[in-house]
């Protein structure tokens, strides 16, 4: 059964979830421990419904997506939901490990330059993301000028991202749409605006997002545009807990990745897919997950692709 075809499996079985924590609102909890009471308040509090729009759901279709090539083929799928079960632990690991204030559990997803799979791995990680128990997912086109995300899920023209941040009469009840996926939302870039950057730079863009990210359970994962090619990428990182950058192997130098690394800030942590890594004979469809050095946080399995990067680095 492929990744899309279990996560609308999981419908019934979330219907269920929710009537079931419904019905235990009613019933006191059980009072945690004092030294973890805030957090624990935080994390096991029942799910506050999202806003989102009643108009329209949006339909994934794994043969669409397949033929925008932004899913694997039928035959890799399998391989690849493995790799992004590798990808999303440390980040999953980071979300629950800090402090909900710190939002970590709102990701950038850029890269250093074009061409390197970010968008693809931004999809890949939410529909693989979507299949946790008890998380809500929510996919924000980020990159308002290329718009892929927007564009593969069939929602050009529709009000999102830059709507929200530039009209105070337009909420996210008006921009987030929910899909046939339990737990997984998408937030699309929005109509063209000629201000993108003033709009995504707002004390208002950044409520907005925090406020997606408000509940601990939810993980708002960010399609940004590249670091060195435009300045929304790096708006998008400040205002997010966590980046997630793709490289693409044996093609991006390592000083644009260096440099694209070195323009987020120091305290903010940062990993690294290696993507499209063909010289590992057990991964054929060529996607891996490494943390590369760089004096900067990083997060995933040490390997000699790791090690070689970090000697090369010093």
């Amino acid at each position: 059964m492929s990744l899309i075809e279990r996560a609308l499996e999981r419908l019934k079985q979330e219907t269920a979830r929710k009537e079931q924590e419904a019905s235990a609102r009613s019933q006191p909890a059980a009072t945690p421990p004092a030294e973890s009471a805030e957090r624990a308040a935080a994390i096991q509090a029942p799910s506050r419904p999202l806003p989102c729009r009643a108009d329209r759901t949006v339909h994934i279709e794994p043969s669409a997506l397949r033929a925008s090539g932004v899913i694997a083929p039928a035959s890799e799928e399998r391989r690849l939901a493995e790799e992004y079960r590798i990808i999303k632990r440390p980040l999953l690991k980071v979300i629950t490990n800090t402090d909900p204030k710190e939002f970590r559990n709102l990701v950038a997803v850029t890269s250093a330059l074009p061409g390197e799979g970010k968008t693809f791995t931004s999809i890949n990680l939410a529909l693989s993301l979507a299949l946790e128990r008890g998380r809500e997912v929510v996919l924000v086109d980020g990159d308002t000028a290329k718009r892929h995300v927007t564009h593969v899920f069939g929602l050009d023209g529709e009000p999102g991202l830059l709507d929200a941040g530039a009209d105070a009469g337009s909420n996210l009840e008006h921009t987030v749409l929910p899909t046939d996926i339990p737990s997984f939302y998408i937030l699309p870039a929005g109509r063209a605006h000629a201000e993108a950057t003033e709009i995504l730079r707002s004390e208002r863009t950044a409520a907005l997002l925090t406020s997606l990210a408000s509940n601990p359970r939810r993980i708002v994962l960010i399609d940004t545009a590249p670091m060195l090619v435009t300045s929304e990428a790096g708006v998008m990182a400040a205002l997010a807990g966590q980046v997630l950058m793709v490289v693409k192997a044996s093609e991006t130098p390592q000083e644009v990745v260096v440099r694209a690394v070195e323009a987020i800030a120091e305290d903010k942590p940062v990993s690294l897919v290696l993507n499209q890594v063909l010289s590992a004979p057990e991964r054929h469809y060529g996607y891996y997950y490494g943390g590369y050095g760089y004096g900067r946080p990083a997060y995933g399995s040490e390997s000699a692709t790791d090690t070689i990067a970090r000697d090369e680095a010093k």
